[in-house]
Protein backbone atom coordinates (compact mmCIF):
# COMPACT_ATOMS: atom_id res chain seq x y z
CA UNK A 1 0.00 0.00 0.00
CA UNK A 2 2.80 2.43 0.91
CA UNK A 3 4.66 1.66 -2.31
CA UNK A 4 1.49 2.25 -4.36
CA UNK A 5 0.96 5.64 -2.72
CA UNK A 6 4.60 6.52 -3.44
CA UNK A 7 4.22 5.56 -7.10
CA UNK A 8 0.98 7.54 -7.42
CA UNK A 9 2.73 10.62 -6.07
CA UNK A 10 6.10 10.36 -7.79
CA UNK A 11 5.67 8.29 -10.94
CA UNK A 12 5.27 11.26 -13.29
CA UNK A 13 7.70 13.58 -11.48
CA UNK A 14 10.32 10.83 -11.92
CA UNK A 15 9.51 10.59 -15.63
CA UNK A 16 9.70 14.36 -16.08
CA UNK A 17 13.09 14.44 -14.34
CA UNK A 18 14.82 11.54 -16.10
CA UNK A 19 13.40 12.02 -19.60
CA UNK A 20 15.91 14.70 -20.58
CA UNK A 21 18.78 12.65 -19.13
CA UNK A 22 18.12 9.58 -21.28
CA UNK A 23 20.71 8.59 -23.86
CA UNK A 24 22.02 5.57 -25.72
CA UNK A 25 25.79 4.88 -25.46
CA UNK A 26 26.16 4.86 -29.24
CA UNK A 27 29.83 5.77 -29.36
CA UNK A 28 30.72 3.04 -26.86
CA UNK A 29 29.07 0.44 -29.08
CA UNK A 30 30.12 1.99 -32.39
CA UNK A 31 32.85 4.67 -32.19
CA UNK A 32 32.36 5.57 -35.86
CA UNK A 33 28.63 6.24 -35.49
CA UNK A 34 27.26 9.37 -37.15
CA UNK A 35 25.22 12.05 -35.42
CA UNK A 36 22.17 10.71 -37.27
CA UNK A 37 22.64 7.34 -35.53
CA UNK A 38 22.96 9.07 -32.17
CA UNK A 39 19.76 11.01 -32.76
CA UNK A 40 17.67 8.07 -33.96
CA UNK A 41 18.80 5.80 -31.14
CA UNK A 42 18.05 8.51 -28.59
CA UNK A 43 14.55 8.68 -30.07
CA UNK A 44 14.08 4.93 -29.68
CA UNK A 45 15.30 4.97 -26.08
CA UNK A 46 12.82 7.69 -25.16
CA UNK A 47 10.02 5.85 -26.96
CA UNK A 48 10.67 2.66 -24.96
CA UNK A 49 10.95 4.50 -21.65
CA UNK A 50 7.77 6.46 -22.38
CA UNK A 51 5.93 3.23 -23.23
CA UNK A 52 7.07 1.69 -19.93
CA UNK A 53 5.91 4.69 -17.91
CA UNK A 54 2.61 4.67 -19.80
CA UNK A 55 1.92 1.01 -19.00
CA UNK A 56 2.63 1.50 -15.30
CA UNK A 57 0.76 4.83 -15.27
CA UNK A 58 -2.35 3.26 -16.82
CA UNK A 59 -2.17 0.43 -14.28
CA UNK A 60 -1.98 2.92 -11.41
CA UNK A 61 -4.94 4.84 -12.84
CA UNK A 62 -7.02 1.66 -13.10
CA UNK A 63 -6.18 0.78 -9.50
CA UNK A 64 -7.36 4.24 -8.47
CA UNK A 65 -10.71 3.55 -10.20
CA UNK A 66 -11.58 -0.08 -9.39
CA UNK A 67 -15.16 0.38 -10.64
CA UNK A 68 -14.10 1.53 -14.08
CA UNK A 69 -15.35 -0.70 -16.93
CA UNK A 70 -14.84 -0.79 -20.67
CA UNK A 71 -18.41 0.36 -21.21
CA UNK A 72 -17.52 3.65 -19.50
CA UNK A 73 -15.85 4.69 -22.72
CA UNK A 74 -19.25 6.11 -23.68
CA UNK A 75 -18.52 8.99 -21.28
CA UNK A 76 -15.55 10.18 -23.37
CA UNK A 77 -17.56 12.85 -25.28
CA UNK A 78 -18.77 14.29 -21.98
CA UNK A 79 -15.24 14.35 -20.59
CA UNK A 80 -13.95 16.15 -23.67
CA UNK A 81 -16.75 18.68 -23.40
CA UNK A 82 -15.99 19.54 -19.77
CA UNK A 83 -12.19 19.44 -20.14
CA UNK A 84 -11.18 21.57 -23.14
CA UNK A 85 -7.45 20.93 -22.62
CA UNK A 86 -7.96 17.19 -23.03
CA UNK A 87 -10.16 17.82 -26.07
CA UNK A 88 -7.53 20.04 -27.71
CA UNK A 89 -4.74 17.53 -27.04
CA UNK A 90 -6.96 14.71 -28.33
CA UNK A 91 -7.78 16.52 -31.60
CA UNK A 92 -4.13 17.48 -32.03
CA UNK A 93 -2.93 13.87 -31.90
CA UNK A 94 -6.00 12.56 -33.80
CA UNK A 95 -5.31 14.99 -36.64
CA UNK A 96 -1.63 13.99 -36.61
CA UNK A 97 -2.55 10.33 -37.08
CA UNK A 98 -5.11 11.02 -39.82
CA UNK A 99 -2.84 13.33 -41.85
CA UNK A 100 0.07 10.89 -41.56
CA UNK A 101 -1.71 8.69 -44.10
CA UNK A 102 -1.96 11.62 -46.51
CA UNK A 103 1.79 12.15 -46.75
CA UNK A 104 4.26 10.81 -49.31
CA UNK A 105 5.69 8.32 -46.80
CA UNK A 106 3.10 7.37 -44.15
CA UNK A 107 5.51 5.08 -42.31
CA UNK A 108 7.93 7.95 -41.66
CA UNK A 109 5.08 10.25 -40.65
CA UNK A 110 3.83 7.64 -38.18
CA UNK A 111 7.07 6.44 -36.59
CA UNK A 112 9.27 9.50 -37.14
CA UNK A 113 11.85 10.86 -39.55
CA UNK A 114 14.28 8.25 -40.88
CA UNK A 115 17.12 10.68 -40.13
CA UNK A 116 16.52 10.82 -36.39
CA UNK A 117 14.65 14.08 -35.85
CA UNK A 118 11.61 12.28 -34.44
CA UNK A 119 8.18 13.94 -34.81
CA UNK A 120 6.35 10.64 -35.38
CA UNK A 121 2.55 10.70 -34.94
CA UNK A 122 2.62 7.47 -32.90
CA UNK A 123 5.12 8.97 -30.47
CA UNK A 124 2.78 11.97 -30.30
CA UNK A 125 0.00 9.56 -29.34
CA UNK A 126 2.17 8.25 -26.49
CA UNK A 127 2.81 11.79 -25.28
CA UNK A 128 -0.95 12.42 -25.38
CA UNK A 129 -1.36 9.42 -23.07
CA UNK A 130 1.22 10.93 -20.72
CA UNK A 131 -0.63 14.26 -20.82
CA UNK A 132 -4.00 12.67 -19.98
CA UNK A 133 -2.65 10.56 -17.11
CA UNK A 134 -0.90 13.56 -15.56
CA UNK A 135 -4.05 15.64 -16.05
CA UNK A 136 -6.28 13.04 -14.35
CA UNK A 137 -3.93 12.55 -11.42
CA UNK A 138 -3.66 16.30 -10.88
CA UNK A 139 -7.45 16.51 -10.57
CA UNK A 140 -7.15 14.11 -7.62
CA UNK A 141 -3.84 15.37 -6.24
CA UNK A 142 -3.51 19.16 -6.33
CA UNK A 143 0.10 18.94 -5.09
CA UNK A 144 1.28 17.02 -8.15
CA UNK A 145 2.13 20.18 -10.19
CA UNK A 146 4.46 21.32 -7.39
CA UNK A 147 6.23 17.95 -7.35
CA UNK A 148 6.52 18.04 -11.14
CA UNK A 149 8.05 21.51 -11.03
CA UNK A 150 10.63 20.61 -8.38
CA UNK A 151 11.50 17.37 -10.19
CA UNK A 152 12.34 19.34 -13.34
CA UNK A 153 14.35 21.86 -11.28
CA UNK A 154 16.41 19.03 -9.75
CA UNK A 155 16.96 17.57 -13.20
CA UNK A 156 17.98 21.02 -14.46
CA UNK A 157 20.56 21.46 -11.69
CA UNK A 158 22.03 18.04 -12.46
CA UNK A 159 22.19 18.85 -16.19
CA UNK A 160 23.81 22.19 -15.40
CA UNK A 161 26.49 20.53 -13.26
CA UNK A 162 27.21 18.06 -16.06
CA UNK A 163 27.39 20.93 -18.56
CA UNK A 164 29.86 22.82 -16.36
CA UNK A 165 31.90 19.63 -16.05
CA UNK A 166 32.04 19.37 -19.85
CA UNK A 167 33.33 22.94 -20.12
CA UNK A 168 36.00 22.45 -17.45
CA UNK A 169 37.23 19.10 -18.79
CA UNK A 170 36.70 20.11 -22.45
CA UNK A 171 35.13 16.76 -23.26
CA UNK A 172 31.61 15.40 -23.42
CA UNK A 173 30.26 13.54 -20.40
CA UNK A 174 28.10 11.22 -22.51
CA UNK A 175 29.45 11.66 -26.05
CA UNK A 176 32.96 12.38 -27.44
CA UNK A 177 32.19 15.81 -28.90
CA UNK A 178 34.53 18.52 -30.22
CA UNK A 179 35.20 21.08 -27.42
CA UNK A 180 33.80 23.88 -29.57
CA UNK A 181 30.37 22.16 -29.53
CA UNK A 182 30.19 21.85 -25.75
CA UNK A 183 28.20 21.85 -23.54
CA UNK A 184 25.65 19.33 -24.83
CA UNK A 185 25.23 16.61 -22.14
CA UNK A 186 22.36 14.44 -23.50
CA UNK A 187 21.12 16.89 -26.16
CA UNK A 188 22.20 16.90 -29.83
CA UNK A 189 23.56 20.45 -29.59
CA UNK A 190 24.03 23.25 -27.09
CA UNK A 191 21.07 25.27 -28.40
CA UNK A 192 18.60 22.60 -27.30
CA UNK A 193 20.33 22.39 -23.93
CA UNK A 194 19.94 26.16 -23.58
CA UNK A 195 16.21 25.78 -24.20
CA UNK A 196 15.89 23.27 -21.38
CA UNK A 197 17.70 25.66 -19.03
CA UNK A 198 15.28 28.42 -20.07
CA UNK A 199 12.36 26.15 -19.13
CA UNK A 200 13.88 25.44 -15.71
CA UNK A 201 14.68 29.09 -15.02
CA UNK A 202 11.09 29.96 -15.95
CA UNK A 203 9.91 27.48 -13.31
CA UNK A 204 12.29 29.08 -10.80
CA UNK A 205 10.82 32.49 -11.67
CA UNK A 206 7.42 31.15 -10.65
CA UNK A 207 8.80 29.93 -7.35
CA UNK A 208 10.43 33.32 -6.77
CA UNK A 209 7.00 34.92 -7.07
CA UNK A 210 5.93 32.56 -4.29
CA UNK A 211 8.88 33.72 -2.14
CA UNK A 212 10.84 30.46 -2.32
CA UNK A 213 14.42 31.35 -1.31
CA UNK A 214 15.84 27.94 -2.14
CA UNK A 215 15.61 28.91 -5.80
CA UNK A 216 18.65 31.24 -5.65
CA UNK A 217 21.42 28.55 -5.59
CA UNK A 218 19.66 26.59 -8.33
CA UNK A 219 19.22 29.77 -10.39
CA UNK A 220 22.93 30.58 -10.13
CA UNK A 221 24.10 27.09 -11.14
CA UNK A 222 21.77 26.90 -14.12
CA UNK A 223 22.65 30.45 -15.22
CA UNK A 224 26.34 29.51 -15.33
CA UNK A 225 25.59 26.53 -17.57
CA UNK A 226 23.25 28.62 -19.73
CA UNK A 227 25.94 31.28 -20.16
CA UNK A 228 28.28 28.60 -21.51
CA UNK A 229 25.86 27.88 -24.38
CA UNK A 230 26.14 31.42 -25.88
CA UNK A 231 22.50 31.34 -26.98
CA UNK A 232 20.90 34.70 -27.74
CA UNK A 233 17.35 33.33 -28.04
CA UNK A 234 17.71 32.14 -24.45
CA UNK A 235 18.80 35.59 -23.29
CA UNK A 236 15.77 37.17 -24.96
CA UNK A 237 13.44 34.61 -23.38
CA UNK A 238 14.89 35.24 -19.91
CA UNK A 239 14.66 39.00 -20.35
CA UNK A 240 10.99 38.82 -21.26
CA UNK A 241 10.26 36.11 -18.70
CA UNK A 242 11.78 38.26 -15.97
CA UNK A 243 9.08 40.87 -16.62
CA UNK A 244 6.67 38.68 -14.64
CA UNK A 245 8.43 40.05 -11.54
CA UNK A 246 7.31 43.62 -12.29
CA UNK A 247 5.98 45.07 -9.06
CA UNK A 248 8.19 42.70 -7.04
CA UNK A 249 11.18 44.98 -7.45
CA UNK A 250 13.39 43.37 -4.82
CA UNK A 251 12.90 39.92 -6.35
CA UNK A 252 13.42 41.32 -9.84
CA UNK A 253 16.70 42.85 -8.69
CA UNK A 254 17.81 39.54 -7.14
CA UNK A 255 16.85 37.64 -10.31
CA UNK A 256 18.72 40.11 -12.53
CA UNK A 257 21.84 40.05 -10.36
CA UNK A 258 21.98 36.26 -9.95
CA UNK A 259 21.37 35.50 -13.63
CA UNK A 260 23.81 38.19 -14.79
CA UNK A 261 26.48 36.82 -12.47
CA UNK A 262 25.86 33.25 -13.61
CA UNK A 263 25.77 34.11 -17.31
CA UNK A 264 28.98 36.12 -16.97
CA UNK A 265 30.76 33.23 -15.27
CA UNK A 266 29.60 30.84 -17.98
CA UNK A 267 30.72 33.19 -20.78
CA UNK A 268 34.07 33.69 -19.09
CA UNK A 269 34.64 29.95 -18.68
CA UNK A 270 33.97 29.21 -22.33
CA UNK A 271 35.89 32.19 -23.71
CA UNK A 272 38.87 31.35 -21.49
CA UNK A 273 38.99 27.66 -22.32
CA UNK A 274 38.20 28.05 -26.01
CA UNK A 275 38.31 30.88 -28.55
CA UNK A 276 35.28 29.26 -30.18
CA UNK A 277 32.99 30.78 -27.58
CA UNK A 278 33.89 34.39 -28.36
CA UNK A 279 33.49 33.73 -32.08
CA UNK A 280 30.01 32.30 -31.56
CA UNK A 281 28.86 35.21 -29.44
CA UNK A 282 30.03 37.71 -32.05
CA UNK A 283 28.69 35.69 -34.96
CA UNK A 284 25.45 37.13 -36.33
CA UNK A 285 24.97 34.49 -39.04
CA UNK A 286 22.29 32.50 -37.21
CA UNK A 287 20.03 35.52 -36.86
CA UNK A 288 20.41 36.31 -40.57
CA UNK A 289 19.67 32.77 -41.77
CA UNK A 290 16.37 32.73 -39.85
CA UNK A 291 14.83 34.90 -42.58
CA UNK A 292 15.52 32.31 -45.30
CA UNK A 293 14.51 29.38 -43.08
CA UNK A 294 11.22 31.01 -42.15
CA UNK A 295 10.53 32.03 -45.77
CA UNK A 296 10.94 28.43 -46.90
CA UNK A 297 8.73 27.24 -44.03
CA UNK A 298 5.94 29.68 -44.88
CA UNK A 299 6.08 28.53 -48.51
CA UNK A 300 5.72 24.92 -47.37
CA UNK A 301 2.79 25.76 -45.10
CA UNK A 302 0.98 27.57 -47.94
CA UNK A 303 1.39 24.53 -50.19
CA UNK A 304 -0.09 22.09 -47.63
CA UNK A 305 -1.98 24.33 -45.17
CA UNK A 306 -4.43 21.80 -43.72
CA UNK A 307 -2.62 18.48 -43.55
CA UNK A 308 1.00 19.54 -43.25
CA UNK A 309 3.90 17.44 -44.49
CA UNK A 310 4.41 14.92 -41.68
CA UNK A 311 7.69 13.89 -40.06
CA UNK A 312 10.73 14.29 -42.29
CA UNK A 313 8.88 15.12 -45.49
CA UNK A 314 9.50 18.84 -45.80
CA UNK A 315 13.19 18.09 -45.16
CA UNK A 316 13.28 16.54 -48.63
CA UNK A 317 11.92 19.52 -50.59
CA UNK A 318 12.75 22.73 -48.70
CA UNK A 319 15.27 24.12 -51.30
CA UNK A 320 12.54 24.62 -53.90
CA UNK A 321 10.83 27.19 -51.67
CA UNK A 322 13.79 29.57 -51.99
CA UNK A 323 14.91 31.42 -55.09
CA UNK A 324 18.39 30.66 -56.43
CA UNK A 325 19.69 33.96 -55.02
CA UNK A 326 18.19 33.23 -51.60
CA UNK A 327 19.59 29.71 -51.63
CA UNK A 328 23.02 31.10 -52.51
CA UNK A 329 22.89 33.60 -49.68
CA UNK A 330 21.66 30.99 -47.20
CA UNK A 331 24.42 28.55 -48.19
CA UNK A 332 27.06 31.26 -47.88
CA UNK A 333 26.01 32.08 -44.32
CA UNK A 334 25.24 28.53 -43.19
CA UNK A 335 28.15 26.58 -44.71
CA UNK A 336 30.62 29.24 -45.85
CA UNK A 337 30.44 28.22 -49.51
CA UNK A 338 30.67 30.61 -52.45
CA UNK A 339 27.42 29.66 -54.16
CA UNK A 340 25.02 26.83 -54.97
CA UNK A 341 25.57 25.59 -58.52
CA UNK A 342 22.60 23.23 -58.49
CA UNK A 343 20.45 21.10 -56.20
CA UNK A 344 18.81 17.72 -56.66
CA UNK A 345 15.56 16.57 -55.06
CA UNK A 346 14.89 12.84 -55.04
CA UNK A 347 11.66 11.35 -53.64
CA UNK A 348 12.14 9.75 -50.22
CA UNK A 349 15.70 11.09 -49.94
CA UNK A 350 17.49 14.11 -48.51
CA UNK A 351 18.21 17.01 -50.88
CA UNK A 352 21.71 17.20 -52.34
CA UNK A 353 23.30 20.57 -53.15
CA UNK A 354 26.19 20.99 -55.56
CA UNK A 355 28.17 23.90 -54.11
CA UNK A 356 31.20 25.89 -55.12
CA UNK A 357 33.51 26.39 -52.18
CA UNK A 358 35.54 29.51 -51.38
CA UNK A 359 38.66 28.04 -53.03
CA UNK A 360 36.78 27.35 -56.28
CA UNK A 361 36.44 23.58 -55.82
CA UNK A 362 33.07 21.90 -56.26
CA UNK A 363 31.64 19.73 -53.50
CA UNK A 364 28.42 17.99 -52.53
CA UNK A 365 26.47 19.30 -49.54
CA UNK A 366 23.79 17.07 -48.06
CA UNK A 367 21.11 18.20 -45.59
CA UNK A 368 19.39 15.31 -43.82
CA UNK A 369 17.52 17.21 -41.09
CA UNK A 370 15.80 20.57 -41.65
CA UNK A 371 13.84 22.61 -39.11
CA UNK A 372 12.16 26.01 -39.32
CA UNK A 373 13.61 27.03 -35.92
CA UNK A 374 10.25 28.34 -34.81
CA UNK A 375 8.08 25.90 -32.90
CA UNK A 376 4.83 27.22 -34.36
CA UNK A 377 6.06 27.15 -37.96
CA UNK A 378 7.42 23.64 -37.40
CA UNK A 379 4.10 22.39 -36.03
CA UNK A 380 2.25 23.93 -38.98
CA UNK A 381 4.67 22.16 -41.34
CA UNK A 382 4.22 18.86 -39.52
CA UNK A 383 0.49 18.91 -38.64
CA UNK A 384 -0.97 21.71 -40.75
CA UNK A 385 -2.79 24.77 -39.50
CA UNK A 386 -5.41 22.58 -37.81
CA UNK A 387 -2.72 20.99 -35.66
CA UNK A 388 -1.21 24.41 -34.96
CA UNK A 389 -4.57 25.81 -33.76
CA UNK A 390 -4.99 22.86 -31.39
CA UNK A 391 -1.50 23.34 -30.00
CA UNK A 392 -1.95 27.10 -29.51
CA UNK A 393 -5.28 26.46 -27.78
CA UNK A 394 -3.62 23.96 -25.47
CA UNK A 395 -0.95 26.51 -24.60
CA UNK A 396 -3.63 29.10 -23.86
CA UNK A 397 -5.29 26.76 -21.36
CA UNK A 398 -1.91 25.98 -19.76
CA UNK A 399 -0.84 29.60 -19.29
CA UNK A 400 -4.16 30.42 -17.60
CA UNK A 401 -3.19 28.07 -14.78
CA UNK A 402 -2.82 29.66 -11.35
CA UNK A 403 0.22 27.48 -10.49
CA UNK A 404 2.82 30.04 -11.48
CA UNK A 405 5.98 27.85 -11.68
CA UNK A 406 4.53 25.70 -14.49
CA UNK A 407 2.77 28.63 -16.17
CA UNK A 408 5.86 30.85 -16.30
CA UNK A 409 8.13 27.94 -17.22
CA UNK A 410 5.95 27.02 -20.20
CA UNK A 411 5.56 30.67 -21.25
CA UNK A 412 9.27 31.43 -21.03
CA UNK A 413 10.21 28.29 -22.94
CA UNK A 414 7.79 29.13 -25.74
CA UNK A 415 9.27 32.61 -26.04
CA UNK A 416 12.56 30.79 -26.65
CA UNK A 417 10.76 28.54 -29.16
CA UNK A 418 9.89 31.56 -31.29
CA UNK A 419 13.50 31.21 -32.49
CA UNK A 420 14.00 27.48 -31.92
CA UNK A 421 12.04 24.22 -31.82
CA UNK A 422 11.30 21.59 -29.19
CA UNK A 423 13.29 18.40 -30.02
CA UNK A 424 12.12 14.98 -28.91
CA UNK A 425 14.81 15.17 -26.21
CA UNK A 426 12.53 17.45 -24.17
CA UNK A 427 9.02 16.67 -25.44
CA UNK A 428 8.21 14.11 -22.75
CA UNK A 429 9.05 16.55 -19.97
CA UNK A 430 7.17 19.35 -21.74
CA UNK A 431 3.95 17.34 -22.14
CA UNK A 432 4.04 16.31 -18.48
CA UNK A 433 4.25 19.97 -17.49
CA UNK A 434 1.45 20.87 -19.91
CA UNK A 435 -0.76 18.20 -18.35
CA UNK A 436 -0.07 19.45 -14.83
CA UNK A 437 -0.57 23.11 -15.76
CA UNK A 438 -3.83 22.52 -17.66
CA UNK A 439 -5.29 20.44 -14.83
CA UNK A 440 -4.19 22.99 -12.22
CA UNK A 441 -6.04 25.64 -14.21
CA UNK A 442 -9.12 23.41 -14.26
CA UNK A 443 -8.93 22.99 -10.49
CA UNK A 444 -8.89 26.75 -9.95
CA UNK A 445 -11.81 27.32 -12.30
CA UNK A 446 -15.33 25.98 -12.24
CA UNK A 447 -16.28 22.66 -10.69
CA UNK A 448 -14.80 19.84 -12.78
CA UNK A 449 -16.37 16.63 -13.97
CA UNK A 450 -14.08 13.61 -13.64
CA UNK A 451 -14.46 10.21 -15.18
Amino acid sequence: MVSRVFLHQWWWPIYAAIYVLLFYPTFLVNPSASLSNVLSEGYVVRAYVTAFFLVVGITLELLAHPRLHLRDIRHVPSVLRHHPAVALAFFYVFWSLITAFLTLEPIAALIGSFYGSGDGAIFGLALFGVFVLVYLQTLRDSELPRRLAWAVVISGVLMALLAITEIITRQGVLYPIHPGSLPMVSFPQKGHLAGFFVLVIGILLGFMLQSSRVTIPALLIISVALGATFNRAALLALSLGGLCLIGKWQRMFVFAMVTTLGLSIGWFMVSTLSAEGERQLANNTTAQTRYYIWKAAIGGILERPLTGWGAGHFDMVWPRFLSREELDRYAQMEWGVKKVKDFFLTPRASPVLLVEQADGTVAIQGVSVWKAHNQFLDIALLRGLVGLLCYVGLLWVAVKSKFLPLTIGIMTYHIFLLFWFAPFHIEGTLWVLLGGACAAGSLTGRRTHTA
